[in-house]
């Protein structure tokens, strides 16, 4: 175990493993482009509102039940030394279920508050218990994604991802279900992921039973503050115009804005993978100051040019696939889909540098930054869209990516020279 790798081996292995995640994520995301299309196909925009409004509230749901920490356990995983990993599974998960159990106290309110219909309330509870599971499934991969097997829980996610699109998808297509009684298969599909979770963490040795005593709850919320708010006020910054639009226009606006936002994931993931493949190296590479300067111009190079590439071809190749891939239902709604490529450079630049300032231990600053960045689009966003529309509601969005970029920029870089790391 103390023999020297390779000089290539982290970069070969990191290469690897952005492969494996990226295959598996694209070949889960084709999969929910399918049923994408079928839904638009058979319910059109104003399906899609409905699907779109129940994944906002289920996603929010996820952010906050992880808590990040996925990041952070990865983060210390890596660091700690052996007999110290068994028990940080442990504490992490009970920390998480006892945020869980807040979180979805929060959720029955809104619901008590915003009174969904029956169906709408079916499709929210199953994407709840898919969002769960999969964030309880994340917690349970950190020793695989820390050790860089990360092979296995890419194809975990794949199965109980791609098990939960194909189901709903046939049932709506060929069984002629409607879309809230095939929305049960996401339940189905979140508990089988946790379920192989578990299999993977036990692969490793580490308690799995959740250490729910008062001090590792506190020490755990006081620890993970700071990854949980930007998995969440993340969300919320990307959502808030699904929930406005849905709440103040109407299905079919929210609908068309919820599509553009899919085609704005698929588009970023390249980046996202890239980041999660090498945030293990990242983490290891900070104590070495001159290492860490050269991987920090190397990944804001190459995140801005690939942000560049992606969000082009978002602009120009998509629009005019638009009406052929998901029916007439969608014509007339290419200019505001060229319009959301903004997004994809902004929110690229803001994954490089937000996953650089977590392996720089700058959590914390980063929250405070995306809690700004997440303020301003909310009021941005229901304070203009009702006078303009979906227009207002992606200029909101980009306004406020770029304005997190530039305070991410200048905390990175700021703390970067005020530790010598920074050139003279």
């Amino acid at each position: 175990m103390t023999a020297t790798s390779p000089p290539s081996s982290p970069g070969s292995k990191t290469g690897r493993n952005a492969l494996a995640l990226l295959l598996c994520r694209v070949g889960a995301d084709l999969l929910n482009f399918l049923l994408f299309l079928v839904v638009s196909r058979r319910f059109g925009p104003e399906g899609m509102g409905e699907y779109g409004y129940g994944f906002a509230l289920a996603g929010l749901v996820y952010y906050a039940a992880t808590l990040g920490i996925d990041e952070y356990g990865v983060r210390e995983y890596a660091i700690q030394q052996a007999q110290r990993r068994r028990q940080l599974i442990s504490n992490l998960l009970g920390a998480q279920v006892c945020i869980a159990l807040v979180v979805l106290v929060v959720l029955l309110g809104y619901l008590a508050i915003t009174r969904p219909t029956p169906h709408m309330l079916l499709i929210i509870a199953s994407m709840t218990t898919y969002q769960l599971g999969a964030a309880f499934s994340a917690t349970l991969f950190v020793p695989a994604m820390a050790e860089q097997h990360m092979l296995p829980p890419a194809f975990i996610n794949l199965l109980g991802r791609g098990s939960a699109f194909v189901v709903t998808g046939i049932l709506i297509w060929v069984f002629d279900w409607s879309l809230h009684a095939a929305s049960v298969a996401f339940a189905i599909g979140g508990l089988l992921m946790l379920v192989l979770a578990l299999r993977s963490a036990a692969a490793f040795k580490v308690r799995l039973r959740p250490d729910m005593s008062r001090q590792i709850v506190f020490d755990g919320a006081r620890t993970l503050w700071s990854f949980a708010a930007v998995g969440l006020l993340g969300q919320l910054l990307n959502r808030i115009g699904v929930i406005a639009l849905s709440l103040q226009i109407g299905e079919a606006a929210a609908g068309i804005y919820t599509t553009g936002l899919k085609l704005v994931e698929v588009a970023c993931l390249p980046l996202v993978f890239i980041g999660v493949a090498a945030y293990p190296r990242l983490c290891q590479v900070f104590t070495n100051p001159g290492a860490f300067r050269r991987v920090t111009r190397q990944a804001l190079l190459i995140g801005l040019l690939l942000a560049l590439v992606l969000a082009g071809a978002m602009y120009v190749a998509v629009p005019p696939l638009l009406v052929p891939v998901l029916g007439e239902r969608f014509a007339g709604s290419e200019t505001i889909i060229a319009a959301m490529a903004a997004i994809v450079l902004a929110q690229g630049v803001e994954i490089v540098l937000g996953r650089l300032m977590l392996a720089a231990r700058l959590n914390v600053a980063r929250a405070v930054r995306i809690t700004i960045g997440t303020i301003v689009c909310v009021l941005l966003t229901v304070s203009l869209t009702p006078l303009f529309g979906i227009n207002a509601t992606i200029a909101a969005l980009v306004c406020s990516y770029l304005l997190v970029d530039l305070m991410y920029f200048g905390s990175l870089f700021g703390s970067l020279r005020r530790r010598g790391y920074a050139t003279a």
